[in-house]
């Protein structure tokens, strides 16, 4: 089974702009050949890859498992009639190379998902042992506010139930919530997970609605989504908290109107967990419990199938 989400790699129709806009987010870069590789600080994993190409896009995506569960997969997806797919240029060939229904190329490779080496931020919790005692909690403004983690994606799909059959019967993920019957799905890996690792939304093309980022707190997640706004990036949506894996978010939009989401206290499912799927109204009222504003017209619009 899906244990764990790597990293997403991107093709990039400027990677100048690209590093200005990841470099600015607050994540640490190196240089792998043509491509340019992206981390967390604090966290020795590869979480953003990006590759020159002549539109921005998923170029594929990468998940962990473990050893003696990847020759499974392989049997499933060999059952499937899934035929494997040669690795990218550049890139080491290990693991499972494949595609997805909707095309979306797949890299499985055996990962553990790494820690979090920065300390977590201490806050005053009710009803438990208060964590931070004779200090003030408002941060200054030079506070940590790089993201750390790769949470999850959200990817478009032309058949979001066919998308989440193959993703929860051949590659083991599980189904934690759904909007409707085809606007959005949640899907988590197959072991202890955040609420959803995978989501997915309807569209008339496949392609990336979101990178979804952690941060240490609500300060630092709205303080890194005020950076990028000041910067010059365009504001997406947020803040505000969502309803299907509770998380707090602010969207900001990429130099090519992709979404990237910051967001704090998401729901953790563990493995063994007794978790009743919700099937929500297909409407905007869905989408999140409280927010500064409405979700605007174009947050569910695929902005890579106009650029196509």
């Amino acid at each position: 089974m899906i244990r764990s989400l790597q990293y997403v790699a991107l093709t990039c129709p400027d990677m100048n702009e690209g590093k200005k806009f990841y470099d600015a987010m607050g994540l640490e870069g190196r240089k792998d050949g043509e491509h340019l590789v992206y981390r967390c600080a604090g966290r020795a994993q590869d979480q953003l890859r990006l590759v020159p190409g002549e539109k921005k896009g998923i170029a594929w995506i990468a998940w962990g498992t473990r050893a003696g569960e990847i020759e499974i997969l392989a049997k499933n997806l060999d059952k499937a009639g899934v035929p494997m797919a040669a690795a990218p240029g550049g890139v080491e060939n290990n693991g499972l190379w494949f595609r997805d229904p909707d095309g979306v190329l797949v890299n499985i490779i055996v990962a553990e998902p790494q820690p979090q080496t920065r300390a977590a931020v201490e806050i005053n919790n009710p009803g438990t042992e208060y964590l931070r005692k004779g200090r003030r909690g408002a941060p200054n403004r030079n506070i940590d506010t790089r993201p750390r983690k790769l949470g999850h994606i959200l990817k478009f799909t032309t058949d979001i139930n066919r998308d989440a059959k193959f993703y929860t019967e051949v590659l083991g993920m599980k189904l934690s919530d759904r909007i409707g019957d085809e606007l959005a799905a949640f899907l988590r890996c197959g072991g202890d997970s955040d609420h959803h690792t995978l989501a997915m939304a309807t569209s008339e093309a496949p392609g990336l609605h979101h990178m979804s980022w952690e941060m240490g707190n609500v300060d630092q997640l709205q303080m890194c989504a005020e950076r990028l706004l000041k910067a010059g990036y365009q504001d997406g949506w947020g803040m505000g908290r969502h309803i299907y894996g509770s998380n707090y978010f602010h969207y900001i939009r990429d130099p090519w109107m992709g979404l990237n989401e910051f967001f704090w206290d998401i729901d953790f499912i563990p493995e063994d967990a007794h978790w009743e799927v919700e099937k929500a109204e297909a409407n905007e009222e869905s989408l999140f419990q409280w927010a500064t504003s409405p979700p605007p017209e174009d947050f569910l619009k695929n902005y890579e199938a106009v650029a196509a």
